[in-house]
């Protein structure tokens, strides 16, 4: 999906696009705002803050409602060499709803208290932001499952479509396994020329405690006369993914460790996570 890089990583790590730490609130809020426009289409600048006694800050906010994801993310800046503190934040939000992800729409919301940001540099020589501590917070991502029927289409209607293979329906369904597992079923009806099939895939999603996500136990099923052609079309791609990890949030944390991360399924699809200083 493309998101799947930054959606976490954005919100732990700022690149400033500058090489020389800003000198004031003022300067900090630009250069944030400027940082997520490369990321997001949005209505209006997204970050707020209140200052204590700079860098010491009341409050970092970050408001994403109706922002849309650009496509292609820029590469998440390399951090080298050691960091140093940069801020403190005593309250620090990121919070957005219907955040549109191609034809899907997503929520999410981070809360966090204490917070220490560092800085460090990146392989392009400027200052990039560090969660380097937080005493506690939490992330909570979500998505109505019509929403994510909508974003497999695409991506289906996509692929088949290089094989004349037609998609012209989609039903995903999803089901707890445990607090850290789902089981989750696609049905697809294909069409090539006159002749239809339906099919049926399978599979699973596990997550761990740091937020990697592990797809198995994929397969492709079907009924109809082109059943064995689009399974085979799909089959290639399904093998591709099996059994291997995703990483949600790929960034080192300081001494951030996450805890409690949960995947559920009820009206929406949730994954929600407790973090906080490893010394706490």
């Amino acid at each position: 999906m493309g998101v799947g890089r930054w959606a976490f990583p954005i919100l732990f790590m700022f690149p400033l696009n500058t090489a020389t730490f800003p000198s004031n609130t003022t300067d900090l809020a630009r250069r944030l705002n400027e940082s997520l426009r490369d990321l997001f289409h949005l209505p209006s600048d997204p970050v707020t803050i209140r200052e204590i006694s700079y860098p010491h800050l009341a409050s970092l906010a970050v408001a994403l409602d109706g922002a849309q994801f650009r496509g292609q993310s820029p590469p998440i800046p390399s951090a080298g060499g050691e960091s140093i503190p940069a801020l403190t934040v005593d309250s620090f939000t990121a919070k957005g709803s219907q955040i549109s992800v191609g034809p899907a729409a997503i929520d999410f919301a981070l809360e966090a208290q204490n917070v220490r940001l560092h800085r460090a540099i990146d392989s392009q020589g400027d200052v990039v932001l560090l969660l380097q501590s937080a005493a506690n917070g939490r992330i909570a991502v979500s998505a109505l499952p019509a929403d994510l029927e909508a974003l497999i289409a695409q991506m289906a209607k996509v692929e088949a479509g290089r094989h004349g293979v037609a998609i012209d329906s989609v039903q995903l369904s999803l089901r707890s396994n445990s607090p850290r597992s789902l089981a989750a079923e696609v049905r697809l009806r294909a069409k090539k020329l006159f002749v239809s099939a339906s099919l049926r895939i399978t599979g699973q999603i596990d997550l761990d405690e740091e937020l990697n996500a592990r797809i198995s136990r994929l397969d492709c099923t079907g009924v109809g006369a082109i059943a064995g052609i689009a399974c085979g079309v799909l089959k290639p791609h399904l093998e591709k993914i099996n059994g291997r990890q995703f990483p949600l949030m790929s960034l080192p944390l300081g001494e951030v460790r996450l805890r409690d991360v949960r995947i559920a399924v009820a009206d929406k699809l949730s994954i929600t996570a407790e973090f906080g200083d490893s010394r706490v």
